[in-house]
C-alpha cells in the first residue's frame, strides 16, 4: 500500500478474510451495516454526533502536554515522554512527534466522506426530520473543513479527498498546493453556511452555526495570509481574510463578554460561537495547586507575565508606566489577575504563596511545585475541587468566541492597509474596553499596531492554544522561544524581594513552523514530500 489513509485499510488487510467494504461499514457505523445507519434518519444522526467526537482536544492532546508549556506562554514540571519538551528541546522528527493526527484527522475525513455521500438518500417522515436532514449536511461540509483546516495548520499542503477511498483506487496522493487547500476549505465552509441555522436551540448546543462556519472560513484565509503562507505578503489574501471576519460581524449576533473569568464555565453567553459539548473534569486535578491537591501542569513564565501591560495601557518597559520591580504585580490588566496565580494573590480563599520556601514556593525539582514562580487561574473553575470533596466544576473548552473575531479583523485589516484605520482601532478597542482597558493611542503607525494586535492576542487568548500556533504563522519562534523565564521571590520577615531567572534555554527552528509529514506516510507515498528541514 502506498498511501495510509487510515487505519480501517490497515485492519482490513492484514486481519480481515471479509468482504472489505464491509468490514469499513461496520468499522464506521458502530457495527451497523451502512443500509442501517444512512437508512434510518435517527441512526444517522447518532453517526454525526460520533464524528463530533472527534474535534480536537485543546484542553491536554497528550499526556502532559499542552499548547501553552510548548509555546513561550507556560511550563509543564514534569517530563513525559511525550510531553511539551519535544517542541522546546529541538526534538520533533518526522518519527517523533507525540501530538501528530495526521491518520485521525484523514479518519475523521473519511467518516465526513461517506456521510456526505449518503446524506441525500436519508429518508424522513415529518418537517423535523426534512429541515434537520438539511441542518446535517450543512453541519458535514463544517466538520470536513474543520479537520482539514487542522491538518493545514500543521502540515501545511496536505492531499485534498473529497470522497470515500476504496483499496482498488490509486492511493499515491500528493500533497496539494496551499491554494487548493484553503479554496478546498473554504468551498466547504461556503456550502455550510446556507444550510446551518444562525443560532440552535438549547438541545443543539455546540453544533455548528452559521457563524461558526464563517469564523473557520475568517480563520483559514488568515492562516493563509500570514507569513508563513504568504511569503510575498500579498494584500489581497489580507483582505480576504479581513472581509471574512467582517461577514461575523456583521451578523450582529454576537458581541464581546465581559466576564473574563467566566470563560470557559458557562454554556451561554454572547460572546461564544463554536463550544465543545465535553466537561473536561480531569482539569481540576492537573491544574490545581499543589496545596489544593492538584498537580500544577501548567506554570506560567515570566515571558507572558510580562507582556501584561499596566492598567493604564503602558507596557512595563515604556517610562510613566508605573512599573515597580519592587512590587510588581500591583497595577496591571485586569486579565492578568484571572490568568495567573501570583505570590500573594488569593485562590479558594487562601493566599498563594510562591516565594522560596512558602507553601507553593519555587523550586528548580521535578514535581507540582512551581519552577516559575506561578500557577494558572484562568481555564479553572474556582468552584471546583480535588479534596477532600471532590466537585468537577464545568470546564467546556471554546473553539470560538467573537472577542478572536475582532482580533482577527483588527490583523488582517491592518494589515490589508497602508496605515491603520478607525475601524481596525474600533474592533482592538472592543476587546480591550469590555474588560477596563483603555482604547490604544490612536496615532499608532502600521508596524506598531501590528504589534500591539499581536500582544493583544497574547494576552487576550493565553492558555487558549492560539499562542502556539500564532508563532508559527508569524514566524517569530527563534525571536521569543529561546529563553523561558521566571520569577525568584525571597522573603525576609514582611519584605519580599523580586528576581527574574533563567528557568530553561530551549531551542526552536524555523523548521518548527510546519509539523514534519509522519515518516510512514513518506515510506508508503512515493508522491508525498517531506516539509522543509526535516529530511
Amino acid at each position: 500500500m502506498k498511501f495510509s489513509i487510515n487505519l480501517y485499510f490497515i485492519i482490513a488487510i492484514l486481519f480481515c478474510s471479509c468482504d472489505f467494504n464491509g468490514y469499513l461499514d461496520k468499522a464506521e457505523t458502530g457495527g451497523l451495516t451502512e443500509d442501517e445507519v444512512f437508512g434510518d434518519y435517527i441512526q444517522t444522526e447518532r453517526f454525526l454526533a460520533n464524528i463530533y467526537g472527534d474535534l480536537a482536544n485543546d484542553w491536554m492532546p497528550a499526556n502532559s502536554f499542552t499548547y501553552a508549556a510548548a509555546s513561550d506562554e507556560a511550563k509543564c514540571p514534569v517530563i513525559y515522554f511525550n510531553g511539551p519538551q519535544v517542541y522546546t528541546r529541538g526534538l520533533l522528527s518526522p518519527t517523533y512527534n507525540p501530538i501528530d493526527n495526521w491518520n485521525a484527522l484523514y479518519a475523521s475525513i473519511r467518516k465526513v466522506n461517506r456521510f456526505i455521500n449518503k446524506i441525500d438518500q436519508i429518508p424522513t417522515v415529518n418537517s423535523v426530520q426534512r429541515d434537520g436532514k438539511v441542518r446535517m449536511k450543512g453541519e458535514a461540509h463544517f466538520l470536513r473543513a474543520y479537520f482539514y483546516l487542522e491538518l493545514f495548520k500543521r502540515y501545511g499542503q496536505v492531499p485534498l479527498i473529497d470522497r470515500v477511498l476504496q483499496i482498488s483506487d490509486d492511493l499515491s496522493l500528493p500533497r496539494n498546493t496551499v491554494d487548493e487547500v484553503v479554496a478546498f476549505i473554504v468551498g466547504d465552509c461556503e456550502a455550510a453556511i446556507p444550510l446551518l441555522p444562525v443560532v440552535h436551540s438549547s438541545n443543539n448546543l455546540g453544533r455548528a452555526t452559521k457563524g461558526a462556519s464563517l469564523m473557520l472560513k475568517a480563520r483559514t484565509y488568515l492562516l493563509a495570509a500570514s507569513p508563513l503562507h504568504n511569503p510575498t505578503d500579498d494584500q489581497s489574501k489580507w483582505q480576504m481574510a479581513a472581509h471574512a471576519a467582517k461577514e461575523i460581524m456583521d451578523l450582529n449576533v454576537y458581541d464581546v463578554d465581559a466576564d473574563y473569568s467566566g470563560l470557559f464555565h458557562k454554556r451561554s453567553a454572547k460572546n461564544l460561537i463554536f463550544q465543545s459539548n465535553f466537561n473536561n473534569d480531569g482539569w481540576v486535578k492537573n491544574m490545581f495547586i499543589p496545596s489544593m491537591h492538584g498537580v500544577a501542569w501548567i506554570q506560567p513564565l515570566q515571558n507572558l507575565v510580562d507582556a501584561y501591560e499596566m492598567k493604564n495601557g503602558l507596557s512595563i518597559q515604556e517610562a510613566g508606566s508605573g512599573y515597580d520591580i519592587n512590587n510588581p504585580y500591583v497595577g496591571r490588566d485586569p486579565r492578568f489577575y484571572l490568568s495567573i496565580l501570583y505570590n500573594g494573590s488569593t485562590w479558594k480563599g487562601e493566599t498563594v504563596q510562591t516565594y522560596v520556601g512558602g507553601l507553593d514556593g519555587l523550586t528548580s525539582a521535578e514535581g507540582s511545585l512551581t519552577q516559575t514562580g506561578y500557577y494558572l487561574r484562568k481555564l479553572i473553575d474556582e468552584n471546583a475541587a480535588v479534596a477532600p470533596d471532590y466537585r468537577a466544576g464545568d470546564h467546556y473548552w471554546i473553539y470560538m468566541r467573537y472577542e478572536d473575531v475582532l482580533l482577527m479583523y483588527a490583523e488582517a485589516a491592518n494589515e490589508a492597509l497602508a496605515a491603520p484605520d478607525d475601524a481596525t482601532h474600533a474592533a482592538i478597542n472592543r476587546v480591550r474596553s469590555r474588560v477596563g482597558m483603555p482604547n490604544l493611542p490612536p496615532n499608532l503607525d502600521k508596524i506598531q499596531m501590528r504589534e500591539r494586535i499581536r500582544r493583544e492576542r497574547q494576552i487576550e487568548l493565553a492558555f487558549e492554544s492560539s499562542r502556539f500556533w500564532d508563532i508559527r504563522r508569524w514566524k517569530i519562534g527563534e525571536e521569543v522561544m529561546p529563553k523561558a523565564m521566571g520569577m525568584r521571590i525571597l522573603k525576609n520577615g514582611a519584605t519580599y524581594s523580586y528576581e527574574p531567572f533563567l528557568v530553561e534555554n530551549r531551542i526552536y527552528r524555523n523548521t518548527y513552523n510546519l509539523f514534519p509529514i509522519p515518516q510512514p506516510e513518506i515510506n508508503k507515498n512515493e508522491n508525498m514530500h517531506q516539509n522543509v528541514g526535516y529530511n
